[in-house]
């Protein structure tokens, strides 16, 4: 799709190293917690580090506006959030985008995941005012894991809604290949990869190396798809030859009480934690000399579950989702194994148990910070009129 020329009432800042100012417009932001608010998270904080203004504009009935972290974070009000991750902006919402993106002189807008409806306001907004958008896609394919008239909806969703947004966008960035790929099927559209990324030298902090995995960990959201029903069976499957084996679940869900309930059978219950979520400085501690099981089967963008994983000293078992792949082709002590290879699963987890963790170079540790992702973003910015 030919890109079309910004026409600015107001200069702005085109130029690489110039001051921006970014707007991201999504549907979720913390305290509501995901692999997208995350990253929009992260990344805001980057760039208002980078001295960049920032201002983030949510749905939210829940938490007030405020300054956070040096970013502007503005939330209005929904609808009821369905299945906890969307919710649809009441009427009026866009106009009153508008006012807010000219009252701020905004060069740039991000929106992200191409079948938010905050996605498509912000692309109407924007376009109204004559600013670029960067859409990034966190979507890898279509949704997966949900029942026949959801998926149908969902696609529903994708060829319409889904495609005016990637088509409308400047820029597309998808946070892996993968996304990459879809993007192309879906709107017939070019995108850069963008991968996710973390505060690595954080989860770095005191890792040992060397030492061999004492834990099993799943880190995900608790719902059908992510897998946590394989964790359980390898874990029952190796807890009796390993005594020092403990398991550990962080995070939540609609199957919470089902795994609670699993555990509960167990006749090694004793050494099961479900923690729900947690912290970052909890996170890290977990993952240290960790065995990261990974069986998802949804259609993942670029998990950073991942590289935490591998940051804090710990080796990971997955399905060949995008970042499994990634970490393992740049050396990364990662295995990949079909979703439905349950005796793979178990060697697999179990060969690692037996084997000295290797730390991964300090190359690799330095391309999945967000210093440097942040850097590639203004990049992006600075040259959104030469493409």
């Amino acid at each position: 799709m030919p890109m079309e020329n910004v026409l600015h009432s107001q200069p702005r800042g085109e130029h690489h190293g110039e001051r921006q100012s970014i707007a991201f417009v999504v549907n979720n932001y913390p305290p509501k917690v995901g692999g997208v608010e995350l990253h929009v998270s992260a990344l805001a904080q980057e760039l208002a580090s980078q001295g960049h203004r920032v201002t983030v504009v949510s749905l939210d009935n829940n938490a007030a506006s405020a300054m956070e972290k040096g970013i502007d974070v503005v939330r209005l009000p929904c609808t009821r959030t369905v299945g906890g991750v969307l919710a649809f902006p009441y009427p009026g919402t866009r106009k009153r985008l508008v006012r807010l993106l000219a009252s701020r002189n905004i060069d740039v807008v991000s929106t992200h995941t191409r079948f938010f409806p905050m996605s498509y306001i912000g692309m109407r907004a924007a376009k109204s005012l004559h600013i670029p958008v960067i859409h990034t896609e966190h979507g890898s394919d279509y949704v997966r894991g949900v029942s026949a008239f959801v998926g149908l909806a969902s696609r529903v969703v994708d060829w319409t809604l889904g495609r005016i947004v990637l088509r409308g966008a400047r820029h597309v960035l998808g946070i892996s290949s993968a996304s990459v790929e879809f993007v192309r099927r879906l709107a017939g559209r070019d995108a850069t990869v963008f991968h996710n990324a973390i505060d690595s030298e954080f989860f770095a902090e005191g890792s040992q190396p060397g030492g061999v995995p004492q834990k099993l960990v799943f880190l995900g959201r608790l719902v059908r798809g992510k897998g946590w029903e394989r964790v359980v069976s390898v874990a029952e499957a190796l807890l009796a030859a390993n005594q020092d084996l403990t398991v550990h679940f962080i995070g939540d869900g609609a199957e919470r009480q089902a795994l609670e309930d699993a555990v509960a059978r167990s006749s090694y219950r004793n050494r099961y934690t479900v923690h729900g979520f947690l912290g970052a400085t909890d996170i890290r501690a977990i993952l240290r000399n960790s065995v990261l099981l990974n069986p998802t089967e949804l259609s993942e963008g670029f998990q950073t579950t991942l590289l935490e994983a591998v940051a804090a000293g710990g080796v990971v078992v997955s399905t060949p989702v995008a970042a499994a792949v990634y970490l393992r082709e740049a050396g990364a002590p990662v295995r990949t194994i079909s979703a439905a290879d349950a005796e793979g699963w178990i060697e697999a987890t179990n060969e690692l148990l037996n084997l000295p963790i290797r730390p991964i170079g300090p190359a690799l540790l330095e391309s999945m910070d967000w210093r440097g992702r942040g850097r590639d973003f203004v990049d992006i910015v600075s040259r959104l009129d030469t493409v």
